[in-house]
């Protein structure tokens, strides 16, 4: 499986990081471009075990998703892992810092294509939108954080 981490300090605490993270229905924000709506279709709400339902644009492309998560670590970790499509298997992790949080999104993926070259070219567009989201989050946080002063 391919691997891609991306990195970032946010200068919010981890509590501001973990509302905008935790409630699954907000990815849209963050994965502009991407994610079009992301459904919650289990009776829990959250915490492990909660089920999703994404559809969306990937690279030009319209495409439905379902996602379960694996692991909830309140106001530190959440671990999830496609149930439909392409072997997949994220996680957003949350690190008090001095000035804010590290937020890490990790993702490992087997991707759907078996030409070597197509593989590559979909790994480095993933890579940039991964370093996309993880801006966005910190934009809209540092955003909301400035607007509340």
């Amino acid at each position: 499986m391919d691997h891609i981490e991306k990195n970032i300090n946010i200068k919010v605490p981890v509590e501001k990081v973990w509302a905008l993270i935790s409630n699954l229905e907000r990815i849209p924000e963050w994965a502009k471009g991407y994610v079009e709506k992301e459904t919650i279709t289990s009776k829990p709400r959250r915490g492990k075990g909660i089920t999703t339902h994404e559809v969306g644009v990937a690279f030009d492309k319209p495409y439905e998703k379902d996602f379960v998560i694996t692991e909830w670590i309140e106001k530190k970790r959440i671990v999830f892992e496609s149930t439909s499509g392409w072997p997949w298997k994220g996680s957003w992790t949350m690190e008090p810092t001095e000035n804010g949080t590290m937020f890490t999104y990790a993702v490992d993926f087997e991707p759907p294509f078996a030409i070597p070259r197509l593989k590559e070219v979909f790994r480095k567009k993933y890579e940039k939108l991964l370093e996309e989201w993880v801006q966005n989050i910190k934009n809209i946080l540092e955003k909301s954080r400035r607007n509340y002063r």
